[in-house]
């Protein structure tokens, strides 16, 4: 059986990358484009890596899975939950294939630290990995450290798009060094299936959006393709979301307190912005010493997580200012939002009056910082709605939603970070049976079931995606064979006991700004 390779560009879309295939600059993915076929991958709400990459490995919607983004704001307890690979409740696509007897292997998907045992390896993934403890098995990790100097991490973290050459050059050495530690196991090992994300592109995009630094990186990959290319693979090309660029920066939470549905006091956080001392600045001190690479590891990240952004209050430090009892709604980014209500009458009260609110709001080029508003039972499905987020919104290209707290700012002009996600992402099929052409627009859950029906296996009736087979060409196997489903697999078998301390990353790499 033909080997089956999957390569997630993380935040990559067409409108980013297509001019630059267009010119010359990625001639490998432009062949692909060629001879597969090729269309939008859309995201579920919100267009962030954590859920999506877990959309798509289990081909469900968040609320099957319990995790809907970076951090979820328990307005009953008043605390902050930050999820890793133990919350989410649902086996994946490599489980289904190790069922039927086929071995895989998974590098740096994120959302998977702690990794857990499947049949081959798991090499787990940023933002939110240890630099040790990575890989099932265990000594795995020694054994990639010492051959490919391999690293989860860049050793230095970008964290500004101003002098940061030398983090951008550790960024681009790690996604080559990815792409040639995937496709040494793969041809090493003997795995059925190969999934690898590039996560670290998709910081290159929002610090630099379509810049320099970002179009090398796809000059990296495009070079690292050509042995995936010639050897006789089904590959698969996807993101978990697009991009775009950034014209207005939304702070959620300064909107709700102007609004009356927010109420805050002062920090230590709050008071540490107010004076400029921010993770940012502290990191630029530590980088121009050069120093990054012996202070980090020595700080605990709760340390860390003490201090404010730039843009200001974050995480659990921001709970700290809210006054609860004055309080109706609190934001998270990229379009979330949690109510605090006694009962569920008060709950739609509050409901009905943001949805108002929010669709009066504009951005700073007077387009609707909404461009549509979901109350949580309209979006999802399964036995977590109840942990998702009251209200949804989906921002209009070019909003970044802002969760911090402690400016007095509403919208402000980007600063540091130039691209922001989108729904709209990207797919791409390359093989003998695929039929080349344009797919249109595929949902990113159908990825995990078209993959499974490809590879001859039949669809767990629980994922809420369906096989593509207009990616097939008319005469081929796939497209001749019935798709058939089969029972789902119970979330927690074959899994291993995991530890629940994780070390979060996000701060380092300013993911939550």
């Amino acid at each position: 059986m033909t080997k089956t390779v999957v390569i997630g560009l993380d935040g990559s879309n067409w409108p980013l990358i297509q001019p630059w295939m267009d010119s010359g600059a990625l001639p490998n993915l432009a062949k692909i484009q060629d001879k597969g076929i090729h269309g939008t991958s859309r995201s579920r709400l919100p267009p962030v890596t954590c859920p999506n990459w877990k959309c798509y490995s289990t081909g469900k919607n968040p609320g099957k899975l319990g995790v809907y983004w970076w951090e979820r704001i328990d307005t009953e307890n008043q605390v902050m939950e930050l999820p890793d690979s133990t919350d989410f409740d649902s086996p994946e696509l490599w489980d289904y294939l190790n069922d039927q007897g086929q071995d895989a292997g998974v590098i740096n998907l994120p959302m998977t630290y702690p990794p857990r045992e499947i049949d081959q390896f798991m090499v787990a993934g940023g933002p939110r990995s240890r630099e040790k403890n990575y890989t099932y098995p265990e000594d795995l990790e020694q054994d990639l450290e010492e051959r490919f100097d391999y690293r989860v991490h860049p050793e230095n973290v970008l964290t500004s798009n101003k002098d940061s050459q030398q983090e951008v050059e550790m960024v681009h050495d790690l996604l080559r060094t990815r792409l040639r530690t995937a496709h040494t196991l793969l041809e090493e090992r003997d795995v059925d299936f190969l999934h690898v994300t590039l996560f670290h592109l998709n910081v290159l995009q929002h610090y630099f959006y379509d810049g320099e630094p970002t179009r090398r990186a796809y000059e990296i990959i495009d070079e690292e393709l050509e042995p995936f290319i010639e050897g006789d693979y089904n590959l698969v090309l996807m993101s978990d979301h697009g991009c775009t660029e950034i014209n207005t920066v939304f702070y959620i939470n300064s909107w709700l307190e102007e609004n009356g549905y927010l109420s805050t006091t002062s920090s230590l956080s709050s008071r540490l912005h107010d004076v400029g001392l921010t993770q940012e600045r502290v990191a630029g001190v530590v980088r121009k010493l050069n120093l990054e690479q012996y202070i980090r590891p020595l700080i605990p990240r709760s340390i860390i997580e003490r201090f404010p952004t730039n843009e200001g209050v974050v995480r659990e430090e921001k709970l700290e200012m809210v006054d609860w009892a004055n309080t109706k709604a609190i934001g998270s980014g990229q379009g979330l939002i949690y109510v605090v209500a006694e009962d569920e009458r008060e709950r739609q009260q509050i409901l009905n009056d943001l949805e108002y609110d929010l669709a009066e709001a504009k951005g700073l080029n007077g387009q609707p910082i909404a461009r549509e508003i979901y109350p949580r039972e309209d979006l999802y499905s399964g036995g977590h709605v109840d942990k998702a987020p009251d209200l949804i919104f989906d921002q209009t290209p070019g909003v970044h939603t802002s969760e911090a707290m402690g400016t007095n700012n509403v919208m402000s002009p980007p600063t540091n970070w130039r691209g922001e996600n989108v729904p709209e992402g990207m797919v791409l099929l390359h093989g003998e049976d695929i039929e080349p052409g344009d797919l249109g627009e595929i949902r990113i859950t159908d990825i995990a079931p078209t993959i499974l029906h490809w590879m001859g296996h039949a669809i767990p009736e629980d994922m809420d995606g369906e096989p593509v087979l207009d990616a097939f060409k008319s005469d081929s196997e796939p497209a001749e064979r019935d798709v058939e489903t089969r029972r789902s697999l119970d979330a927690t078998e074959g899994r291993q006991e995991l530890d629940e301390e994780v070390e979060d990353r996000l701060a380092e790499i300013g993911y939550l700004e």
